[in-house]
């Protein structure tokens, strides 16, 4: 019975990378494929049967929507690249745009729109019930990517509809990142690389951390945050404080773990991905942030709505809009909320505010102003993640308004004596999380070098943490929902 349930979909329980479940199936994934040596073909075919047996178990029959548009996407690349009038080409790539964005406007914001129609009207709509698949915020910016790429003629549409699935379906990244450009993936399957040792080791390497990240400190500082949000009038300030730093380590910890995952099996496959993070809580004001969290999404929001509505070419008044209309359709595209779209809008602003300061004003390099900038943007991110964790605008406030009560002595002490471990936990996050990309590939290279049963122990005894951690309660990884 337990082996025919690995062919079952449960939508409680989609099949995420922390669990024992995966390891075993990914670990059976990786013997063919190394028996499959010197045979592309073979081994691309079963990449995609294993990609598309991972969507099904995170999604079900609802896999057969995204398939649909994988075939949709591709006939309309080709159609738009044979196409030599201007006007076809673009009504071409309109359908596309509007078949994507109609079926992640379904899935994705529909109950959404019956709330809101519901509060403007004062009629009773029920929500309907719809399944969100998991990954297909992903999956439609991928695809929108490449079809406006090939529309751009930057590079040619792949004529197999086989490669075009395996590019969006790899499953490593697409349910939930990074996302990847064509260019970056088609290049390196043609033929699939041979991983070298040192790519094994390495690839092992960002398994073990990422694994780490999210069972030892993303979820263990998880626990505190989630008690916090769930009812923060019951706490004070210094309490609803830490809260609210659990949840900055938590959502970066928790999404680059993840996103460490990912770029391991790839490269183990022989796959590079570009990375997703660079130290984002080293930042020194909003718009590094932006250049250092989910990068691969910053990049997508840049090159595909910020420059098309005109970027900073059309004067600093029109700069400004174009950022905060950039940062607003951010948001919403996180989640179909309002708070998504403060969180954004917010962020927009920051945005704005930051380039005309430095525009006014030049950094000039002042080692203080630095350190300044560091600290207000640690804690403009950290107070805006308050928006984006709150399950309502209600809760957020009520966050904010604990934040200036109870702030006796005695009162911080006895926090510090109950939470020690959080305190310290968060204090390792938020170095770690601050240190310098170098050092995180030195601590690479020294992996790389150990013996193979060094490599071994190190990734054994991590499982063994991550047991002893976890329990039975799986959390599943925070950008899933997106």
């Amino acid at each position: 019975m337990r082996f025919l349930e690995l062919f079952v979909h449960d939508p409680k329980n989609p099949l995420v990378f922390n669990t024992g479940t995966f390891f075993l199936l990914f670990t059976v994934f990786m013997i063919v494929f190394a028996l499959l040596r010197g045979r592309n073909a073979l081994r691309l075919g079963w990449l995609l049967l294993f990609s598309l047996y991972y969507y099904y178990k995170c999604n079900g029959v609802f896999m057969l929507t995204l398939l649909a548009l994988t075939a949709a996407d591709w006939a309309i690349a080709l159609r738009v690249h044979r196409q030599e009038d201007p006007g076809r080409r673009k009504a071409w790539l309109t359908v596309s745009v509007v078949l994507n964005l109609a079926a992640l406007g379904f899935f994705k914001y529909t109950n959404f729109f019956l709330r809101n129609v519901s509060a403007l009207t004062g009629a009773h709509v029920d929500p309907l019930d719809i399944f969100l698949p998991i990954g297909i915020s992903f999956h439609i910016f991928q695809s929108l990517s490449y079809l406006v790429d090939v529309y751009r003629r930057l590079y040619p549409p792949t004529k197999s509809l086989f490669e075009y699935a395996l590019f969006l379906s790899f499953f490593p990244q697409i349910v939930a990142g990074p996302i990847v450009r064509a260019p970056e993936f088609f290049s390196q399957i043609h033929p699939i690389r041979e991983p070298a040792p040192d790519d094994v080791a390495a690839g092992l390497y960002r398994i073990v951390q990422g694994v780490a990240k999210k069972a030892l400190i993303a979820d263990y500082v998880g626990i505190y945050s989630d008690l916090v949000f769930a009812a923060p009038e019951t706490y004070s300030g210094p309490e609803v404080l830490l809260g609210i730093y659990a949840y900055a380590i938590q959502i970066y910890f928790d999404f680059s773990g993840y996103s460490d995952m990912a770029l391991g099996m790839a490269r183990i496959l022989g796959v590079k991905i570009s990375e997703n993070f660079d130290s984002p809580y080293g930042a020194t004001s909003i718009t590094e942030f932006w250049r250092r969290w989910h990068i691969s999404l910053s990049s997508w929001l840049r090159d595909y709505l910020y420059i098309p509505l005109g970027g900073n070419r059309a004067g600093p008044v029109r700069k400004y809009v174009n950022l905060m209309l950039t940062m607003l359709l951010g948001g919403l595209w996180h989640g179909a909320s309002w708070n998504f779209v403060v969180w954004g809008g917010l962020h927009g602003v920051g945005l704005a505010v930051h380039k005309y300061v430095d525009t006014r004003w030049p950094a000039r390099g002042a080692r203080w102003r630095r350190v300044l900038g560091w600290v207000v943007t640690l804690h403009f991110v950290a107070a805006l993640w308050v928006f984006f964790r709150a399950k309502d605008f209600s809760t957020a406030f009520q966050v904010f308004e604990r934040l200036a009560v109870e702030w006796e002595p005695a009162r911080i002490v006895t926090m510090l004596e109950v939470r020690h471990w959080v305190v310290a936990a968060l204090a390792l996050g938020f170095v770690a999380s601050a240190l310098p990309t170098s050092v995180a590939t030195r601590l690479q290279g020294y992996f790389v070098r150990v013996p193979l049963p060094v490599k071994a122990l190190v990734f054994v005894a991590l499982l063994q943490c991550v047991v002893q951690v976890q329990g039975t309660n799986i959390q599943p990884f925070i950008y899933f929902q997106f």
